[in-house]
């Protein structure tokens, strides 16, 4: 496919996106029945304290190189439960359907029972879950993915941001994505990648439901938190990997591509929503990454630096190991507003688990 002009839209402004050249090679036929990419289905990290304290921290100040959800909080109930200062959080467990809880500092090759596993009564009614992220109140949201087939999940379930409350502990459907497609054996995904932007209380979620071999249907929304309104950022593409950075001049959503290896950005004006043009920031060296068809399914930045981590993706529910994920480090160039690639690679086999 040649390239094509797309549309990034917000409710007041709209801006032009180019969509990657090899887009459409990068969706193969969807494989129903076998099991997902578990990378991609499920996130698993953990907050230790440092994360209770940057939830007294205010939102990131406008203008302030880095990340931009610092204000994070721990979730009320992990405080009740008894894992407010050693939580962790994962919806890629095998032996658990859902999201569940677990001591953060014992790893996660131990047996089940030294990990002190928990998991409410509500945190499977979705199904297999995906990307979370946790809010400044502590409230944490996810999405469906499924792993073996479109029946591991409720049916119209794939297009929905659930909620598990940050004092209640339950998980409810907080909101449905407008006029998107329900997943098929042609394509059974709908919400892969979600982030949050603490300055704005705002989520970013991408969705490829609708999105066929011949069609890139993709779209990325904004969701404000507040009021629960869904605004169109940027569509015509499709994304896993979701994160917002506030570099020298600008603020900018940085967006994993589903369909090639390469992480591309859009910038934000002040109240969250995407102005400009889209371009392509990082192209992935396929060599360096030694394995087909990388993807990036996480991005998360600090002050300085910006971590992906990649992994095998076409569109297919087929079975791939931890193993298989690599992490590549990049640091800002302030003056340049770049990112500059260190020297190393990390195989999944040589560090640790992701900390947000």
């Amino acid at each position: 496919m040649g390239k094509r002009r797309q549309t990034a839209t917000s409710r007041r402004r709209r801006a032009t996106v180019s969509a990657p050249p090899n887009a459409a090679r990068g969706f193969l036929s969807l494989a129903v029945g076998v099991i997902v990419l578990l990378a991609v289905a499920g996130a698993g990290w953990w907050m230790t304290r440092h994360a209770e304290q940057a939830s007294q921290a205010p939102a990131q100040s406008a203008g302030v190189i880095g990340g931009v959800t610092g204000c994070r909080g721990i979730p009320r109930f992990a405080t009740r439960l008894g894992y407010a200062d050693r939580l962790g959080i994962s919806t890629s467990e095998r032996l658990y359907r859902g999201l569940v809880i677990f001591d953060g500092r014992v790893p996660v090759t131990a047996d089940p029972a030294l990990r002190d596993i928990h998991q409410e009564p509500s945190w499977d009614d979705a199904g297999t879950l995906g990307a979370f992220v946790i809010d400044r109140d502590g409230h944490i949201y996810t999405a469906a993915v499924p792993r073996t087939a479109v029946s591991d999940n409720p049916p119209g379930s794939l297009n929905v941001i659930y909620r598990i409350d940050s004092d209640t502990a339950e998980l409810q459907p907080f909101i449905t994505l407008p006029g998107a497609p329900a997943g098929s054996s042609d394509n059974p995904f709908g919400i892969l990648g979600m982030t949050y932007d603490c300055d704005t209380h705002a989520l970013y979620v991408s969705t490829v439901a609708g999105s066929t071999r011949q069609a890139e249907q993709g779209r990325i929304v904004r969701v404000d938190l507040a009021s629960r309104e869904v605004s169109d950022e940027v569509t015509g593409i499709d994304a896993i990997g979701l994160a917002v950075f506030q570099g020298r001049s600008e603020k900018r959503l940085y967006i994993g591509l589903a369909r090639s290896a390469e992480v591309g950005s859009v910038a934000l004006d002040a109240g969250g929503h995407a102005v400009g043009e889209f371009r392509i920031d990082l192209t992935l060296d396929e060599q360096v990454i030694n394995f087909a068809d990388p993807r990036v399914r996480r991005i998360s930045f600090d002050q300085t630096n910006m971590t992906l981590f990649v992994v095998p993706f076409a569109f297919n529910l087929r079975a791939v190991s931890e193993q298989q994920q690599v992490t590549l480090r990049y640091g800002y160039d302030a003056e340049r507003d770049t990112w500059v690639p260190f020297p190393e690679v990390i195989p999944a086999s040589d560090r640790a688990k992701p900390r947000e």
